[in-house]
């Protein structure tokens, strides 16, 4: 069979895989042969049991002095507490208090084995995580202090977590920097013991795909042994990695090179054969990894849910970090109310004079589409007269946008409060309250009538995939000085790169373009 040959001819071979700033993946490779040309060769029994010419890496070093520095922090923080507060009889010395929460931070420090196949890097960098297990050792100090009934004083324990997190915090800063910008991804290579091994099921273009993303991350700290395809044969290799045999043998491929994972990616049309070959490696015990890559997506990103319990694939274009959307949600919030406040007296007088002008509510209400195109009532200052919607239909051939957007730039309909009103964006003011209220945010495409959106060409509606805004790229740009085609453009350019930082940005850039009303009618 093929791949006993393959195995007769590399017996004894070892690739592994170094990275390098010369090639394209950042990867040399340095190959053991049976015939002693090159370093010492390590057999696999000695790379399973640990053995080879280099026990302890940089990447030990580090992360135990990484380790002896936070535990040392506890010390401190104990000892700093202690002296910032009053003395007093505790059950436990500081140092015995200060060796109790170490304890407990070494206990924290254990985990358990994990399937995830994520590079070094992220792990070492891991803020949220990071943020939980403080919390939790805060927690757990709490609990164990009252559980055994240590007597330690109330003020001493609230300044020693305190001082504790400040701490933890500046050193992890200094980790994250560390790992950044002043560490290279082959540096975090474990020892060969740990290394885990693979093999790819599909040579077509997504089990390339499958090996450049391995190749590309040195700290995976894994090693792809070979293809298994159904269709190539011979001494076909991708990037030094070559093909071991067929679909037939993948049984006798697992067992002779002990594989850890078996990452499935094979071509859409191959979907019925791999069936028969998943079975038989389910049947091996040997974990399975399935690309996502069902379908080609261009705009979309993939990601893990559930559907009641059972896992499936969600493709969204929108953002998906939980964590940023939680935060970009109370920022709407807070900033919504304060939004209130601060322009009630403007409101105040801008209603005194709406009022004493022409007749008719002061405030206009108006269904618009929100996320998804669910319709809500958006508010607004009146700056037309009563029967404006009524006149809409005979000034429909003075429209200045192109598009299904209505616009007239000396529309006769507006008010004289209204235009100045509208020059200076303040009929947009009540706005706030459907920002406090969640139907809008403070950034965000501007909300389109459900009559606009009929008429939306299906590129155009993704827009709607967000929340809509008080304002957006569009507004900064010009408003209504923008074609209809660039303005949708330019609210997926929002939604595509969107971040807290650019919103941010948007919101200091929108007052200087509206003081200075630009693109204002």
């Amino acid at each position: 069979m093929r791949y006993e040959r393959f195995k007769e001819f590399y017996e004894g071979v070892e690739v592994r895989h170094y990275a390098g700033a010369g090639t394209e993946a950042g990867l040399v490779f340095t190959i053991q042969s049976r015939f002693g040309i090159g370093p010492q060769v390590m057999s696999k029994t000695d790379r399973t049991m640990g053995k080879g010419p280099l026990k302890i890496t940089r990447l030990h070093i580090e992360n135990t002095l990484y380790r002896i520095i936070k535990l040392s922090l506890i010390f401190l923080a104990v000892f700093s507490a202690g002296f910032a507060g009053h003395k007093a009889n505790y059950d436990l010395t500081w140092v015995e208090l200060g060796a109790l929460f170490a304890a407990l931070r070494l206990a924290l420090a254990l985990r358990l084995p994990s399937s995830e196949l994520k590079p070094l890097s992220y792990q070492r960098i891991d803020i949220p995580a990071f943020l939980k297990k403080e919390i939790i050792f805060i927690l757990l100090v709490s609990a164990v202090l009252f559980l055994l009934d240590i007597y330690a004083d109330r003020s001493f324990v609230a300044k020693f977590l305190a001082v504790n997190f400040i701490l933890q915090g500046a050193l992890y800063s200094l980790w994250v920097v560390y790992n950044k910008f002043f560490i290279r991804p082959q540096n975090l290579r474990r020892a060969s013991a740990s290394e885990r091994t693979t093999i790819i099921v599909g040579a077509g273009k997504r089990g390339m795909n499958a090996a450049d993303i391995i190749l590309k991350h040195p700290d995976l700290n894994t090693r792809i042994i070979g293809f298994v395809d159904f269709h190539k044969a011979g001494l076909w290799r991708y990037r030094d990695i070559p093909l071991i045999g067929g679909g037939d043998e993948i049984e006798q491929i697992i067992l002779k090179d002990h594989v850890d994972y078996v990452i499935m990616a094979t071509e859409p049309e191959d979907h019925v054969r791999s069936q028969g070959i998943f079975r038989r490696i389910e049947a091996t015990g040997t974990r399975l990894i399935i690309l996502p890559c069902i379908y080609n997506q261009a705009i979309s990103r993939c990601y893990t849910s559930s559907l009641n319990g059972t896992p499936v694939l969600l493709y969204q274009s929108s953002p998906a970090c939980r964590g940023r959307l939680f935060a970009k949600e109370v920022m709407d919030r807070v900033g919504g109310l304060v939004g209130m406040i601060i322009s009630a007296p403007v409101m105040a007088l801008a209603a005194l004079a709406i009022r004493l002008e022409s007749k008719g509510p002061i405030f206009f209400k108006q269904i618009r589409s929100g996320i998804n195109g669910r319709p809500f009532e958006m508010y607004k200052l009146r700056t037309m007269v009563a029967d404006a919607d009524r006149l809409k239909n005979e000034l429909k051939h003075l429209n200045e946008m192109s598009g299904p957007v209505f616009k007239i730039k000396e529309d006769p309909r507006v008010t004289r409060i209204g235009r100045i009103l509208r020059k200076l964006s303040l009929d947009e003011l009540p706005q706030f309250y459907n920002v406090f209220r969640g139907d809008m945010s403070l950034v965000g495409p501007r909300p389109p009538l459900p009559s606009e959106v009929e008429n939306y060409q299906p590129w155009q509606r993704r827009k709607l995939s967000v929340k809509p805004g008080l304002t957006c790229i569009w507004q900064v740009n010009g408003r209504n000085n923008v074609d209809f085609d660039d303005w949708m453009r330019q609210d997926l350019e929002y939604i595509d790169n969107w971040s807290l930082a650019k919103d941010a940005e948007l919101i200091i850039k929108t007052i200087p373009a509206v003081l200075k009303a630009k693109g204002a009618c």
